[in-house]
């Protein structure tokens, strides 16, 4: 049995102790970050030794992920025939995982025991600037994305304005998290760039500098981003943390039977 305040850098990051002025600093720069590029890193949130834990814990699960192979355009709709065959709405890009979902987990994986920890929560709460809830969905609340040899994750949005991953092991090359940076705007999408990109631009393109242990905070709604196509023996592990502007969100369960094979409404 090991508890959340072991699992995180705690000196770094005193999550427990929000009345400090570390904590409200580091708060402020998070925040200051996210706002200003639509990214927030935390280097080295979770210790090595945990990260080790985590990377047993997720092999030892991985037998009962779920396999998810789709080919979408970027905000994964339905083909509109109505528009040009050459529009970027209608160009489309091939994503291969394979996902384990919050149900399937132990209670007392490290991973687990993160995610439900309120520290964790109320400070990514003063961060984002809005009170966070646990997403209800018995599945997707806490997921970890793994990525074998060949796998990827094509150009898209996210449909949730934010994302919190952790990447807790990196593949042998590979897995690059990229990204364009606001590339869609709150009433309009730049889709002329948006077009140059999926033809094989990388005008715009940044590649994020995430390190296993990393804790990052992603306005995935309005960035375009990718994880590019993994080489290799080694498995990209990313755990995926949901949390939503209000409680009781759960996916639809066509959503649910995509990504995890199956239906759980809870």
């Amino acid at each position: 049995m090991h508890s959340a305040e072991n699992i995180i850098n705690i000196e770094e990051y005193p999550l427990d102790q929000p009345k400090t002025d570390a904590w409200k600093t580091l708060a402020k720069n998070c925040k200051s970050s996210f706002q200003q590029l639509g990214v927030a890193i935390l280097k080295n949130f979770v210790k090595q030794p945990i990260l080790d834990r985590m990377i047993a814990e997720t092999d030892s699960t991985i037998h009962r992920s779920h396999f998810c192979k789709d080919n979408h355009n970027v905000f994964f709709d339905d083909d509109d025939g109505t528009l040009p065959a050459d529009h970027p709405l209608r160009m489309r890009d091939d994503t291969s995982l394979n996902s384990i979902p919050h149900d399937l987990m132990n209670s007392q994986d490290s991973l687990h025991l993160l995610y439900n920890w309120d520290p964790l929560i109320h400070f990514l709460s003063e961060v984002l600037g809005y009170k966070l809830f646990r997403m209800a969905d018995p599945m997707a609340a806490l997921t970890v994305n793994c990525m074998g040899a060949g796998q990827n994750h094509g150009w898209h949005y996210d449909e949730s304005q934010v994302t919190i991953t952790l990447l807790i092991q990196r593949p042998d090359e590979g897995g690059l998290f990229q990204t364009i940076p606001d590339l869609r705007k709150k009433d309009t999408d730049d889709y002329s760039q948006l077009g140059s990109v999926l033809k094989g631009s990388d005008a715009g393109v940044v590649t994020l500098d995430v390190d296993p242990g990393d804790l990052l905070l992603f306005a995935g709604f309005y960035s375009l981003h990718r994880v590019t196509s993994i080489k290799g023996d080694t498995t990209r592990y990313v755990g995926t943390l949901c949390y939503k502007d209000r409680p009781n969100v759960m996916n639809s369960p066509e959503v649910q039977k995509l990504f995890y094979g199956r239906v759980n409404q809870g």
